[in-house]
């Protein structure tokens, strides 16, 4: 390195990396004869090596002073203020692990749009939770995601709301359970008789910032949507309550999970930006062998959110 000979450098790097592999600060100088030699990205990959080391050695300033470089050499590398907001919270530096997991929010919306921030700020609230001074006095530096964070509340709000609700309730105050309620005793018999599996589902959606009418005349059109989207031998009903809920047989709970998948990235589609949809499913009879106890297993189920 002293004599600018990078290659010959680098080839005895090579033979020799297994012998100090757990080494930072050789690590760190494996990094430097790639980038030498123009390797960015190989020399990049190097130096991450090397942060997770001086990580696990508890150097904290050395593992922060590698991402910064990192950084020197490609400023657009956005994953790197994950792991610099991580490495902060590991030495206890939460002003600078919030402004760093904002500052990747941030990148992230700029480049991959909303639908890929949730994940990130979902990891902020429950690190720093929501009254945080320092978050609450950061986030006013970036506007923009500012107004996203305050969307993103509104809406885990609003699924707290509809976990906190009665689903059985619900679900058997609507005129139609009772033909719900046929059709699944119909399924329980033809299940046992030829043992075969079949899932309930319920499918809530939250449209953002909406009025509350054209929600309504919304969900009757994908009521019909989700109707042409599903098998012949599925069920779907639209609950007075604004949620879908019904029947597919001869469907395991992987099979539910698929068919909701579709649905969703199908409704997603349709309102892109505007709703956001929660799924969940019980299956039997992994999940209950009555009525009762499905609907029970449905309530309890965890949502899985698109």
């Amino acid at each position: 390195m002293i004599k600018n000979k990078h290659k010959v450098a680098l080839k005895v790097y090579l033979q020799n990396v297994e012998e100090f592999s757990n080494e930072p600060d050789l690590r760190n100088m494996g990094g430097d004869i790639l980038l030498k030699i123009n390797k960015k990205e190989e020399a990049v990959l190097e130096y991450e090596r090397c942060i997770e080391l001086f990580r696990g050695k508890k150097l904290f300033a050395n593992a922060i002073a590698i991402c910064k470089k990192i950084l020197r050499i490609n400023p657009h590398y956005e994953h790197i203020y994950a792991v610099l907001g991580d490495i902060d919270m590991d030495a206890g530096l939460i002003a600078e692990a919030v402004l760093n997991y904002l500052e990747y929010a941030e990148r992230k919306r700029k480049t991959l749009g909303r639908t890929s921030l949730k994940d990130t700020l979902n990891k902020i609230v429950e690190l720093f939770g929501v009254e945080n001074k320092i978050l609450i006095q950061s986030l006013p530096s970036f506007p923009e995601l500012k107004r996203e964070f305050d969307i993103f509340m509104k809406e885990r709000e609003s699924y707290k709301a509809v976990q906190r609700k009665d689903l059985i309730e619900m679900i058997k105050r609507d005129p139609k359970y009772a033909d719900f309620d046929r059709l699944i005793e119909i399924e329980l018999f033809r299940s046992r008789r030829f043992v075969r599996p079949f899932s309930i589902f319920v499918i809530e959606l939250n449209f953002i910032e909406r009025k509350e009418e054209k929600d309504t005349i919304d969900l009757e059109k994908i009521c019909g949507i989700l109707k042409n989207n599903l098998r012949t031998i599925d069920y779907v009903f639209l609950n007075t309550e604004g949620f879908f809920y019904g029947l597919l047989p001869e469907t395991p709970s992987d099979g539910a999970f698929i068919l909701s998948d579709r649905l969703a990235n199908k409704l997603k589609e349709m309102f892109p930006n505007e709703v956001k949809i929660s799924l969940r499913w019980a299956t039997y009879p992994k999940d209950g062998q009555k009525m009762d106890t499905l609907l029970e297993s449905l309530q309890k189920s965890g949502q899985i959110n698109f």
